[in-house]
């Protein structure tokens, strides 16, 4: 099957339309599989026949009453990827391409976390991020290593915070529409972002508005990181 993935989700049932296997193996064993790692989204998964990046399926999971977001996408689409595509997996530890944040020539222009800028228990809470489809995204009372693991989200590999940076950040970033395409797993957008229209593709990538923007820098280096490798996938029955 071709064209977009989607998913709809209310109590007790997940419809997904025209899923990529990625996208449904990081979901179930890596998003929503116990590991608590928000790098997660970013996670190489290695192996696989060839098909995995050409098929797309589409699934409904039923749950008995109703059953939490995390019990559906977590244990339950574990439980159909195994039994409809025997699908078996493992992690390793591998070196692999990694960003180190660091601070550039110049030194931080980074602004301390006022007090009030964000809230514990409403909107905009502290260390959540909120982006808007004309390239504009805002980060509250965030740490380095927060930062790194959101830029990571939104690039092709792991950042690592370099940067000796301590204390919480109001962080606002302007860059091309374009840099913060919401990554979708499983039918569901990662940012709050909209897609962006044609005449918004402008503006600096992420790397140019770092160091321009916030004194920051992405460098490429080698770090190890974390893999999810698939050891065997069949293709499912046609029922």
């Amino acid at each position: 099957m071709g064209g977009r993935s989607g998913g709809m989700t209310s109590p007790g049932r997940i419809t997904l339309e025209c899923a990529e296997l990625r996208d449904l193996i990081l979901t179930a064993y890596e998003i929503y599989g116990g590991q608590a790692n928000p790098a997660s989204f970013r996670m190489q998964l290695i192996g696989g026949p060839p098909w995995i990046d050409s098929e797309r399926y589409d699934f409904t999971l039923k749950a008995e009453g109703n059953a939490a977001v995390a019990q559906m996408y977590g244990p339950m689409l574990r439980a159909l990827l195994e039994d409809r595509f025997r699908l078996r997996v493992h992690r390793e530890t591998r070196e692999a391409p990694v960003f180190l944040l660091t601070v550039a020539k110049g030194g931080s222009r980074l602004q301390a976390s006022k007090e009030g800028s964000c809230l514990s228990t409403r909107l905009p809470a502290c260390g959540s991020v909120k982006a808007d489809p004309h390239g504009r995204i805002d980060w509250f009372a965030v740490t380095m290593d927060n930062l790194s693991t959101q830029l990571g989200m939104r690039l092709d590999r792991d950042v690592i915070d370099k940067t000796g940076l301590t204390g919480k950040f109001d962080v606002h970033l302007e860059v091309s529409p374009a840099e913060l395409a919401a990554r979708r797993v499983a039918g569901s957008s990662v940012t709050g972002a909209d897609s962006p229209s044609a005449a918004d593709l402008t503006g600096p990538s992420i790397f140019t508005a770092l160091e321009q923007q916030l004194g920051l820098k992405l460098e490429p280096a080698k770090g190890q990181t974390t893999v999810l490798v698939i050891d065997n996938l069949d293709r499912p029955s046609k029922n």
